[in-house]
């Protein structure tokens, strides 16, 4: 550490290492007990029923394939066969796998490591926050974070964000630790964190960097252009750590491993910056994505740029057909960009209930700490804090493609400023009472308020939270009036009053979790929180194929088409050849699932990738690797297979899988051998009819039951 110079007026005095260590844990018995009723409440909010209502199913087919074979482990295969790879990294799912391993495949296991990071999560961030601001500060942070709506849905479920989570908060406390220390070892730590959060939800994990790395930069007690040196050796090594996986499948030759999902040109590089990247931010993404890195092939545009049909390169993993492809884009699940997008429907039940106290308190932090340069203890706190929320508002509120779920990430900054402003209004209260009652009314005033305009469009609810709320409010805030006229601002009375006060406004997050963990039919493939999705605005409707209103695709089960289509397939193919081929994730995932064989998908997860070639499809079945195609939407999506296909392969009429019905072609569009019309059912406008694909008038067409071919010497 330089010594300090006398000579200089504008010479910088670093604190000494003793004044710049935080505090030690509080001692006693009392915050261990707060800190495990708090973590009996996590556990309930996470493990009651938990896995019962099913899973995504395209994540659990992956984690299938993956325990089938080393290669497909470390490639992160999608189905057994190894064709093509899930459309994210494998870190997440390898802890997935780990656990289906033990207690098999279910949503139980599936869900586990992302419950056991989130409560892993909950004393780490009471560690880090009563370090600096006390006890209590902590307790309310790790309450707040054990409360929240969106961590309680998405880390009961098998999505991987919670896991993430955890990672940068990790990444958070070795970031801490060598700014406070001057320590470059903890830097390199915290590098390699949010390297690996990167190979779990790629550059979703380098939301909060700029926080990280302008903590170091300001707060470290070093000199400016050493700390710049070590910020730049942990740029590269975070480089090298996040791009491993992706250097190590780009330099393997294609034939060798499966089809990068999700790309356009079968490279991890261009996954992050494309799907995973530019198209999560800009309107029109994917497009300059594309143009960027050029695709080549005629095959490859997604099934959701064709007029009418169902799906885009956005959406996620058996999401609904314009499951926020209707008019606006994704807008039905996130609403439109703009800085109110995060307060109103429909995101703001997710994470909403307490963004104005968490703003609030960013602000009532920096005033009563006061300004000092360099910035240290406290002020840190509220610069890592603080700039972690702030830049991931300002990336939530503007990005045009990501999905509700994805704002779990707002949570440990959201629940660490409400702790830290808890710890604010008290230091006000004890030093002035009369502001320090007023900035609690102010607090409370504005949160409640945001509540109360978000609960108006759920009266069930509203009926007795606003209630509670609003009682909570004024015995708290009463009580420390009342204590300010008798001049009693100390004490353990006034801290219990402004506990109640908090209380109202933690009332209603609460209550969403609690109706989270109760919903016993949750959006599986689109977690959300909640009661029923039924009676919830701006709830997304289940995939095709899946039971109607929102239920959960069950684990595994087939449906009774899906079931008399199994039945056929199984006794005329072997189980070292594929079962079938198909269009989507959408409509393989069941059967990978209820039967561990590989199933080829033309077009990977949304049916846009170019997984195999014509000639490849040819090669495989003249080889007998494959013999029967199931078309479901494979004219529009794939014209090329589709036309090989209705060249070289016959037709099957399933026994207990009724043909669908065929409708009215337009002018100079004949009908596809065996397919009767449906009378009185014309076609969309420029949709030409698909073999066994049934299109409802002014409607997608319907999933099921489509068209069965028997290819090569299945064929005949």
């Amino acid at each position: 550490m330089p010594p300090a110079s006398t000579n200089s007026a504008t010479s910088i005095t670093w604190p000494t290492k003793r004044s710049r260590v935080i505090s030690r844990p509080g001692r006693g018995w009392l915050p261990w007990l707060g800190l495990g009723i708090i973590l009996l409440l996590a556990l309930f909010l996470r493990f009651y029923q938990l896995g019962q209502a099913g899973y995504n199913q395209y994540y659990a087919a992956t984690v299938q394939s993956m325990l089938t074979s080393a290669h497909n482990f470390f490639y992160a295969a999608y189905e057994p066969g190894g064709s093509v790879s899930v459309d994210k990294p494998p870190l997440g799912f390898w802890l997935q796998a780990a656990s289906a391993a033990i207690f098999g495949i279910n949503g139980f296991a599936l869900a586990l490591p992302q419950v056991l990071a989130g409560l892993l999560a909950i004393p780490l961030l009471y560690h880090l926050v009563q370090r600096q601001f006390g006890v209590w500060a902590g307790l309310l942070a790790a309450l707040t974070l054990a409360i929240t709506p969106v961590t309680v849905s998405t880390e009961r479920n098998n999505t991987i964000d919670g896991t993430l989570v955890l990672l940068l908060l990790l990444a958070a406390w070795a970031f801490i630790r060598a700014t406070e220390s001057g320590r470059v070892r903890f830097l390199w730590l915290g590098a390699v964190l949010v390297g690996l959060g990167f190979n779990v939800k790629m550059l979703q994990a380098f939301l909060p960097l700029p926080a990280f790395y302008a903590l170091y930069l300001v707060g470290a007690p070093q000199r400016w252009w050493r700390k710049l040196l070590h910020l730049a050796a942990a740029g590269l090594l975070l480089l090298v750590v996040s791009l491993s996986w992706a250097v190590a499948v780009d330099l393997t030759p294609p034939e060798n491993r499966p089809y990068v999902g999700s790309s356009s040109d079968n490279s991890v590089m261009e996954l992050i910056l494309g799907h995973n990247g530019l198209a999560r931010l800009l309107p029109g993404g994917r497009q300059l994505a594309t143009r960027l890195f050029g695709d080549d092939s005629p095959d490859a545009a997604p099934a959701g740029n064709q007029a009418n049909t169902p799906n885009t390169p956005a959406n996620p993993p058996g999401a609904a057909p314009n499951a926020g492809n209707a008019p606006g884009g994704i807008n039905q699940e996130i609403g439109d960009p703009g800085p109110l997008r995060l307060f109103t429907e429909p995101l703001v039940t997710e994470a909403g209930w307490l963004l104005p106290l968490a703003l609030f308190s960013l602000l009532l932090v920096l005033v009563t700490v006061r300004w000092q340069w360099p910035p240290a203890g406290k002020h840190l706190a509220a610069f890592l804090w603080g700039g972690w929320l702030l830049t991931e508002l300002l990336f939530f509120s503007v990005a045009s493609l990501y999905h509700a779920y994805y704002l779990i990430m707002l949570g440990p900054p959201l629940a660490a400023l409400v702790g830290m402003g808890g710890w604010a209004l008290w230091q006000q209260y004890r030093q002035r009472p009369w502001l320090g009652w007023l900035l609690a009314g102010t607090a409370s005033l504005l949160t409640l308020g945001t509540q109360w305009l978000t609960l108006r469009a759920y009266p069930d609810q509203a009926a007795w939270l606003l209630p509670l709320s609003l009682l909570l409010a004024l015995v708290g805030l009463g009580g420390l009036l009342l204590l300010t006229l008798a001049h009693r601002p100390a004490g353990g009375l006034p801290k219990i009053a402004l506990a109640i006060a908090l209380a109202a406004t933690l009332a209603a997050p609460a209550a969403w979790a609690f109706s989270t963990t109760l919903n016993s039919t949750p959006n599986v493939n689109l977690p959300r929180s909640g009661p029923a999705t039924g009676s919830t605005p701006g709830a997304v409707p289940n995939a095709p194929g899946a039971p109607a209103g929102n239920q959960p695709a069950q684990t595994g089960s087939l449906n009774q088409q899906q079931q008399a289509l199994l039945n056929y397939l199984t006794p005329r193919t072997s189980a070292n050849t594929y079962l079938m081929a198909t269009l989507s994730a959408m409509q393989a995932s069941p059967f990978i699932l209820a039967t561990e064989r590989p199933v080829l998908t033309f077009g990977g997860f949304n049916g846009g990738d170019n997984v195999v070639t014509v000639d490849r499809l040819a090669t495989m079945v003249a080889s007998g690797e494959l013999s029967y195609v199931w078309d479901t939407g494979l004219q529009q999506s794939k014209p090329q297979i589709y036309r090989w296909v209705q060249t070289n392969c016959t037709p099957v009429v399933v026994p207990g899988m009724p043909a669908a019905p065929q409708t009215p072609n337009q002018p100079g569009q004949p009908n596809q051998p065996g397919q009767p019309n449906q009378p009185g059912q014309p076609n969309q406008p420029g949709q030409p009819n698909q073999p066994g694909q049934f299109r409802p008038p002014n409607g997608p067409p319907g999933e099921a039951p489509g068209q069965l071919y028997a290819c090569g010497p299945a064929g005949g």
